[in-house]
């Protein structure tokens, strides 16, 4: 069925249609305001090379140590170890950890699009202040796990790489762009199943209808199918109608021949011989004069 049949079903059944629509923006609203309004809230931590460089001599005297510029010494290592810790902070264990179990927060760990010693952290959870203690928890934890990985490898205390806060806990701010999808997909589903609800009482009705009127003796399209009346045949003002021409030639380029005029005979009528009249009689003088 078309655009405008569909129109035709609902505005013939309004009475269904329209409860129907009603009902389906009060299960939207109902929707949105049971889905949970998540809360946003993001940190990033930078990892940084000693002073000293990294490696460290026990006969070296302090004052003798070269010390440089940690921030000029943004290298490869510093990349790697990012990425171990994306990978430490990613364990389930650790999440179900620093989040709780059976809470719904969530938080994702990488090193941005960059890919360098930056070290992204972001949480979503159901209120703000879940949100931001998470991000603080996740940020606390990558600074503890930093130096323990780094005993672990018995590293000199003097070249331990440092991770430091650039940007805190941020505000938490509401999303909601899932509240909204999931109010979208329910008012989609919602109206088809109110125009299949439609089509279907409609269908219903009318099948009864028409068991209704077969019963009763006179089906509805009863006046449809009779036949209208043809209109009256005029008489020809003329009289008869000549019959049509001969299809043969007549010596003239094969064209049908005309009707003559009434009182005109044609070439294929008989021809008529006229006697010519008697002239009169002569004016100038004969021999009987």
């Amino acid at each position: 069925m078309d655009f405008w049949g569909t129109v035709r079903v609902l505005r013939r059944r309004w009475y269904i249609a329209v409860p129907a629509v009603l009902l389906t923006g009060i299960l939207a609203l109902y929707v949105y305001i049971t889905v949970p309004t998540r809360y946003e809230s993001s940190g990033v931590l930078v990892l940084t090379s000693p002073a000293a460089g990294g490696r460290y001599s026990a006969n070296t005297k302090p004052e003798d140590v070269v010390k440089v510029n940690p921030l000029l010494q943004f290298d490869g290592s510093l990349t790697t170890t990012a990425q171990i810790l994306t990978q430490v902070l990613g364990d389930p264990k650790t999440a179900e950890e620093l989040a709780g179990k059976g809470s719904t927060a969530t938080y994702t760990a990488n090193t941005g699009p960059v890919g360098g010693p930056l070290l992204f952290v972001s949480s979503e959870a159901d209120s703000a202040e879940s949100a931001e203690g998470l991000v603080g928890k996740v940020l606390e934890k990558t600074v503890n796990e930093l130096a323990a990985q780094q005993k672990a490898l018995n590293a000199p205390e003097q070249t331990f790489i440092t991770a430091q806060i650039l940007v805190k806990p941020t505000t938490a701010s509401a999303k909601i762009g899932g509240k909204v999808r999931y109010v979208g997909a329910a008012t989609v589903v919602l109206l088809l199943l109110t125009i299949a609800s439609t089509f279907a009482a409609d269908s219903i009705m009318l099948k009864a209808k028409r068991r209704k009127d077969k019963e009763s003796g006179a089906t509805p399209s009863e006046k449809d199918t009779t036949p209208a009346p043809l209109p009256p045949v005029r008489p020809h003002p003329q009289g008869p109608p000549l019959p049509p021409p001969q299809p043969h030639g007549n010596g003239n380029g094969g064209q049908p021949l005309r009707p003559a005029p009434q009182g005109m005979p044609n070439a294929h009528q008989k021809t008529v011989i006229i006697p010519a009249p008697k002239p009169p009689d002569p004016a100038w003088p004969t021999k009987d004069d």
